[in-house]
């Protein structure tokens, strides 16, 4: 209810924008109005700085007040804004919560998801969609965890629960246990935790190795310099019925952490699972979010579904998709305009593509069909743009890869560069190489390199006003 509320509201800023943008002189708000995501990939601080470039080049078109819906994982969730320990499940992911708030930030005390709210009470900014995967076991990723602002849950079983009660510990619907809200940076984190007891082979080997190297390096960094301030072991009741028996032993010696990292699967983030004690329907197979028609898969067995488990386990999405798509493509969104800033760490730059693709298929949801052979055999561009003509319900994906084309030579569209200037912009991204200053594993960039990245982002959409307004308008038909 609220995110419709929301999206009324926004409307009307979308369509004032559309009217600037097009040089329109009127605009049917009710039949008119395209619904526009913005969808940000993973990739840490290189995803959060290339996210930033992104948005500040659609500002500048004034084009980001077209957007409606911003969503991110791993990295770029970073860029969308004292834990309170208590009786909720810790993990080195909440060390890595506030090591994020302190190395980004600086402050130790960030807010909460909720109190975005008061940054969309007019539909002044476009609503974030931040992701997470439940993750059952090694081998099984369950369904994606939707946050925003307003809610947290998941579409496939249509549960959703107020976002200031996120960690509280449910039971068939009703709290048992109210605890305080997570800090922004805390909740962030849970989005992006990516090492559990998992079987290396069925992933990306680099994401996975990478993303250890980051947590080392936080820990490094950040956790020689925090005391411990909360006891040192938290129990709760030995009751069945509605909690499991947890006890929280956190250590204060570096190498012991060290060593529990990387022995004891520390790092997945585990929250009470407010699904808990529900049954579903004996006719739940129906539904197409259900891939029940496949005899192998975790949904044809009922009792090993979430509504089962005692916590949910967060992991980041890009072990399935390395960019925020499915919350846009679901039936109660469905965005007609999909801007996809893609910075993942990887030399395929159409992998997100193929994945969301592949995803779409099994749920029957509209979506392009590409010739990725016809493309990959054509020079790299700034922008490619994925339609079908033929069928309305498909979303036209406006896809911007990480490449350096015509940046090397241009400051700004049609300005050349100074002798000067040449040197920033002759530069390439090589994927294949851990020692490049934008590599996952790099945590903190040089202020160069920073100017490098976003300076390139910006450029890129800029160069490309053209086919984004001439997108816009057509839409807007």
């Amino acid at each position: 209810m609220e995110e419709n509320n929301f999206l009324v509201k926004r409307q009307n800023v979308v369509s004032q924008a559309l009217q600037k943008a097009l040089n329109l002189s009127s605009i049917d708000v009710t039949s008119q109005v395209p619904l526009v995501a913005v969808v940000c990939s993973g990739g840490g601080t290189r995803a959060m700085c290339g996210t930033f470039g992104g948005l500040r080049a659609l500002q500048k078109l004034q084009l980001l007040d077209t957007v409606s819906y911003i969503t991110g994982i791993s990295g770029s969730t970073w860029l969308c804004f004292k834990t309170q320990i208590l009786h909720q499940i810790l993990s080195l992911v909440d060390m890595w919560g506030l090591a994020i708030e302190y190395l980004i930030q600086g402050k130790k005390q960030m807010g909460t998801l909720s109190d975005q709210q008061m940054a969309l009470s007019k539909g002044q900014n476009p609503l974030p969609i931040y992701t997470a995967l439940n993750m059952k076991n090694a081998l099984c990723i369950e369904k994606w965890c939707e946050f925003t602002p307003y809610e947290v849950g998941f579409t496939k079983y249509g549960v959703f629960i107020p976002a200031q009660t996120f960690g509280s510990e449910y039971y068939l619907g009703h709290i048992v246990k109210k605890l305080p809200e997570s800090g922004i940076y805390t909740l962030l984190v849970k989005m992006c935790c990516v090492c559990r007891n998992m079987d290396f082979t069925s992933y990306d080997y680099n994401f996975v190795m990478e993303n250890i190297l980051l947590y080392v390096q936080i820990c490094l960094i950040y956790l020689p310099t925090m005391k411990t301030s909360y006891p040192l072991s938290v129990d709760t009741d030995d009751k069945p019925s509605t909690s499991d028996t947890l006890q929280v032993s956190p250590m204060s010696d570096l190498a012991k952490k060290l060593s529990n990292f990387l022995t004891c699967r520390p790092i997945i983030s585990q929250v009470f699972n407010f699904l808990r004690g529900f049954h579903l329907h004996r006719n739940y197979s129906e539904n197409c979010d259900f891939t029940t028609w496949k005899d192998t898969h975790p949904d044809a067995f009922p009792n090993s579904l979430t509504p089962a488990d005692a916590t949910l386990g967060l992991v980041d999405t890009a072990f399935v998709i390395k960019s925020g798509f499915p919350p846009v493509l679901c039936c109660n969104r469905r965005a007609d305009v999909i801007l996809s800033l893609n910075y993942a760490w990887d030399p395929d730059h159409f992998k997100v593509i193929k994945q969301t693709q592949e995803y779409c298929a099994e749920r029957k949801i509209p979506f392009p069909k590409i010739d990725y052979k016809k493309l990959e055999s054509e020079p790299i561009r700034e922008v490619y743009v994925f339609e079908d003509k033929e069928n309305p319900d498909v979303p036209i994906v406006i896809h911007f890869p990480l490449v350096n084309v015509s940046f090397k030579q241009f400051k700004s569209p049609g300005e050349y560069q100074g002798k000067a200037e040449l040197e920033e912009g002759d530069f390439d991204i090589d994927f294949t190489s851990m020692f490049c200053p934008f590599a996952t594993h790099n945590l903190t960039y040089q202020p160069e390199d920073f100017q490098k990245l976003t300076n390139l982002t910006t450029y890129n959409i800029l160069n490309n006003t053209d086919k984004l307004k001439l997108t816009a308008g057509a839409t807007g038909e």
